[in-house]
């Protein structure tokens, strides 16, 4: 039992990239953010629940925000985001894009609001505004299956990948081991501990984007060549055993380096990027990241966290969107 896309013939030829130095890395990185995560149960306190899950409320403003961008940014951005960028081109980044705006009208309207009336969760500011226990619960259940199968789900899917390809572990046991790592320190650390470790992400992933960026744009010799070379690149892979790829999977758009595209035909539909993005991005940053900003103790403290996570979004998200098109062309 497993997934079509974890068959043999591809996966070997996939590992033969990987070199005893690769696993290594990867092997320390795992037992690193360990370290970093029992660090933080060891010298956090956790004896009162606003210090398991605000973490007393003592973390700095830059802690916050390099947080909230790694809580945000993951395996299914690198996977999923560069693999659409590379099959429909830079228009993706529009969903990155969005964020930084969404951010301030949090950290202008939204965050003081919910700073002033004491909540940490969208589901206990309506229980305060409208009264009863019905509507807080209905909407605690309500957000967590939509996290569970919107991200989570997403997350632990691409980062199974991730570990299939490089260490070659059964997918259910990269699965396994993903869950592990991550519960020894989150459940037993606090928001303390995965705050800490999100720090070590957000520095790895921030400074793994500029290099492998400089590395792909050096190689194939500026973005002009980037869009040059795109238009006629051919995938060496769309077919094997009975699953072959659709051509409009593999076959260049002729929009591909258009942000807004046409309403009828284009894939991403410029209203969808304008009114559509934002209106999820308003649930998905305005009600579901609260508890982390609301951490700071002041509205001003909290909304400077929100604008520095934002000031990174646009450029990652143009990175994650041309790196692909690189490798594809």
């Amino acid at each position: 039992m497993g997934f079509p896309w974890y068959s043999t013939p591809w996966n070997a030829h996939l590992s033969t990239t990987n070199t005893n130095l690769d696993i290594l890395v990867v092997v320390f990185y795992f037992l690193l953010v360990l370290g970093i995560g029992l660090w933080a149960i060891l010298s956090s306190s956790r004896g009162t629940v606003e210090d398991f899950f605000l973490a007393g409320r003592n973390l700095a403003w830059w802690q916050i925000g390099a947080f909230l961008f790694a809580s945000n940014i993951g395996t299914g951005h690198f996977m999923g985001l560069a693999g659409k960028g590379a099959s429909s081109g830079i228009a993706v980044g529009a969903f990155e894009w969005n964020a930084p705006f969404i951010l301030c009208i949090l950290g202008w309207v939204f965050s003081p609001i919910y700073i002033k009336a004491g909540v940490v969760t969208t589901p206990r500011y309506l229980r305060k505004r409208f009264g009863g226990c019905r509507i807080q619960f209905l909407l605690a259940i309500l957000y967590l299956f939509l996290y569970i199968v919107s991200k989570i789900a997403v997350e632990i899917c691409t980062g199974a990948m991730f570990m299939k390809l490089v260490l070659g572990l059964d997918v259910y046991l990269a699965t396994v081991v993903l869950l592990t790592v991550t519960g020894i320190y989150a459940i037993t650390g606090g928001f303390a501990a995965v705050v800490y470790t999100d720090i070590l992400h957000a520095s790895v992933m921030v400074l793994g984007s500029v290099l492998l960026t400089a590395c792909t744009f050096l190689k194939v010799g500026g973005y002009h060549q980037l869009q040059n070379q795109y238009m006629v690149a051919e995938p060496s892979l769309i077919r094997e055993g009975n699953w072959t790829a659709q051509s409009k999977c593999y076959i260049p758009r002729p929009d591909s380096f258009h942000i807004f595209r046409d309403p009828i035909t284009g894939d991403l539909p410029w209203p969808g990027i304008i009114f559509g993005i934002s209106t999820i991005s308003l649930y998905y940053w305005c009600t579901d990241q609260i508890k982390w900003h609301v951490s700071c103790l002041q509205s001003v403290k909290s909304t400077v966290v929100l604008e520095l996570a934002a000031v990174p979004l646009p450029t990652l998200c143009w990175w994650w969107s041309c790196c692909p098109l690189v490798f594809e062309a």
